[in-house]
């Protein structure tokens, strides 16, 4: 009778272990994850800060420096983030506790809050802004399989709203307003763990946020997943990203590509490819330029290989040249960035490329740059 009474007790631990492991609400390491099936075996790289750190020679970094701002609550890794007036909602991220998670940084008092959680798990989702709601659209849901889903939340109120979905279910793909639609381009079904499934997307979906419909917009020029976007001056740009399918490696290799999306003339311009081909980066428009930072190459990251930048640099649309920022202090990539109170900010993200068994590796440090520096020529 008292075996049975341990073996009970003992099978009550495990239900209740495994309940809170797939919640997320612990994090068991990669080994039991694996065997209690809430992951595949992933490799287990060294991740340690500075030992994937890389960036271009030449030119040197910019003048002036990056200031650290009061860290994070959270070290989100392949999250997004989006300023909404002066303060910062920074959005989801992965496994273990983050696919949930918005927090939101005041840029006026440098403090942190979370003022709520989103409705669905998701990472590899951009966050978007028009008139001061805040949206997401597509992701992976849970982390895993690719999603459709269309979201906004209101800081007024605290409410989400379930919106019309996209056509096709993607992550990875880069999203921004400009003017009264919001883009989604690119992404992929699935492009993570040890065998990445699935091409990258050229295709393109415009939401009009007078109409409340979808439409579908020109091809990108090369189709890619882990880009980024943002809107200046009446016209969308996406940076990087990684295109093809696996090599040799088992990695996608990222692209330099930069181009430019005119709404008025529904066409698309190939732009100077950026200084260094990356994918991850952070992205902002500030002070008249697209603001690039971070970003990473996976070749090889099972066996410990790929590299992080520190770079950021700036491209001015009226010279067509790209401009070289300060180094950030910590590389990083699945980061986000944003721009507010007269400087640019990037937020977490992790110093290693690929995964480790429970996940990537994330850092709570935010860094910013006021928008003179970016301003220099």
């Amino acid at each position: 009778m008292k075996l049975l009474a341990v073996l009970g007790g003992l099978m009550s631990v495990l239900l209740v272990v495994g309940v809170l492991a797939a919640a997320e609400v612990i994090n068991l390491p990669g080994n039991l994850r694996t065997e209690l099936g809430f992951q595949e075996e992933t490799p287990n790289p060294p991740c340690r800060l500075g030992i994937y750190r890389e960036g271009p020679h030449s030119p040197k970094p910019g003048p002036g420096q990056w200031r650290f701002e009061p860290q994070a609550p959270r070290a989100a890794v392949e999250g997004s983030a989006i300023a909404i007036g002066p303060v910062i909602y920074a959005t989801n991220g992965s496994y273990p506790g983050d696919l949930h998670r918005v927090i939101a940084y005041d840029t006026r008092t440098r403090k942190w809050s979370e003022p709520t959680k989103t409705p669905i798990g998701l990472n590899h989702s951009q966050a978007a802004t028009y008139k001061g709601d805040l949206y997401l659209a597509g992701g992976y849901l849970d982390g895993d399989e690719p999603t459709n889903a269309f979201w906004k939340y209101d800081p007024e109120t605290d409410e989400w709203t379930e919106l019309p979905p996209m056509v096709k279910p993607r992550g990875a793909a880069g999203t921004a307003v400009v003017g009264d639609r919001l883009y989604v381009a690119g992404g992929a079904p699935r492009t993570f763990g040890v065998s990445a499934e699935g091409a990258p997307y050229g295709t393109f979906e415009i939401y009009d946020f007078k109409t409340g419909r979808w439409s579908a917009g020109p091809d990108m020029p090369v189709p890619r997943h882990h880009l980024v976007a943002a809107g200046l001056d009446g016209k969308l740009y996406v940076a990087g990203g990684r295109a093809g399918l696996l090599d040799t490696n088992n990695s996608i290799p990222p692209i330099a590509e930069f181009d430019r999306y005119d709404p008025e003339s529904g066409r698309w311009e190939r732009l100077p490819e950026m200084p260094f081909a990356a994918g991850y980066m952070g992205i902002a428009a500030a002070a008249g330029r697209i603001v690039i930072a971070g970003g990473e190459d996976q070749a090889g990251w099972e066996d410990g290989g790929g590299w992080v930048t520190p770079s950021a640099w700036a491209f001015d649309p009226k010279t067509n040249r790209w401009q070289r920022l300060p180094d950030l202090h910590i590389e990083r990539r699945g980061m986000g960035a944003a721009a507010a109170g007269g400087r640019v900010y990037v937020l977490m993200g992790s110093y290693c490329p690929g995964l480790k068994p429970d996940g990537p590796v994330g850092t709570h440090t935010v860094e910013s740059l006021p928008f003179p520096t970016v301003q220099r020529g």
